[in-house]
């Protein structure tokens, strides 16, 4: 039995659990971070991405973008090694595990599973270890899943660290993502954050580009949360209703009043009212003057778009 077949995306699992669920007893005494399983024809790869309680030799370069993922080999393999061979050329499936540190305190954590992998390409020149890009086939666009977004959105970055490969795929997205972005409609749109249908890559990037937040509130709360488009579907290129830049991270209410044009903001992130909305309004909806939101230089061309839109001016 294959270990996607009983495995569930996002969920969490020891060397323990996985060495019972999967049959395979000597799992649970392995300390590397790969493992070739005997009941199936699948290389586990278990990864932390945060490696400061380690060896320098350790310090892999490990982590994702969008739905690729880098990882550093073995310090033995390079791209000859049979295991690696077997990786390119698709005969083995490699499945991932992966955690954001390896102990909190002093309890031992939990792998969050994050699916199969497929080989993309390798960095040229490198060994022991090798590094390699995956496409990670379960990729899940549409999960509110806390932890498998923590290990999607991290950065070697987040703890002052700069990646060594010279393959970027931040702008790659692959066909498999594509596929499945389609307009959804307004019912759908509401519900998009729970749907397996719509924006996922959308809203994907729209996360990781508001870190998990709202813009306006901060809250983090995803399984509300709406990736609003500046420029809405039905007004939008096809490359700008896949632009990140034409997204905002908002919750029910200011996403409401955005798509309503009721509230825009100014290139500085000042919120702007609508005339329409009156001072009794803002009391009643809460909503306060001194908002402001972080705006980037891609975002200006939209907002100002949208800010023509403003009903009746401020």
């Amino acid at each position: 039995m294959e270990p996607n077949e009983v495995l569930k995306i996002g969920s969490k699992y020891s060397k323990n659990d996985l060495a019972v669920v999967l049959n395979e007893p000597s799992l649970s005494t392995v300390h590397e971070g790969v493992y070739s399983t005997k009941n199936s024809n699948s290389y586990l790869l278990f990864v932390d991405l945060e490696k400061a309680d380690k060896e320098t030799r350790f310090h892999f370069d490990d982590f994702f973008e969008g739905d690729y993922f880098h990882w550093d080999s073995q310090t033995t393999q390079h791209i000859n090694s049979p295991k690696i061979q077997l990786l390119i050329k698709r005969e083995l499936t490699p499945h991932l595990f992966v955690r954001l540190r390896q102990k909190n305190k002093s309890k031992t954590l939990p792998f969050v599973y994050c699916g199969r992998l497929a080989f993309s390409e390798y960095e040229e020149g490198t060994a022991r270890p090798v590094h390699i890009i995956f496409q990670n086939i379960d990729y899940d666009d549409f999960s509110a899943d806390r932890d498998l977004l923590d290990i999607y959105n991290w950065k070697p970055s987040k703890i002052g660290k700069t990646t060594k490969s010279t393959i970027n795929k931040s702008n790659s997205v692959s066909n498999k993502r594509l596929s499945q972005y389609q307009k959804p409609n307004e019912t759908e749109r509401r519900g998009l954050v729970t749907s397996r249908v719509g924006q996922g890559y959308f809203r994907q990037q729209v996360i990781q580009r508001w870190n998990g937040k709202c813009a306006v509130t901060g809250s983090e709360l995803l399984s509300i949360l709406i990736a609003s488009h500046i420029i809405p579907w039905s007004e939008a290129s096809d490359t700008e209703r896949l632009d990140v830049e034409n997204g905002i991270l908002l919750s029910p209410l200011y996403d409401a009043l955005f798509d309503k044009n009721l509230i825009s903001f100014d290139d500085d992130g000042k919120i702007l009212f609508s005339s329409t909305l009156t001072d009794n309004d803002k009391n009643e909806l809460g909503l306060s003057q001194n908002v402001k939101i972080s705006v980037n230089k891609g975002m200006k061309n939209y907002l100002a778009r949208h800010r023509n839109k403003l009903i009746d001016g401020r």
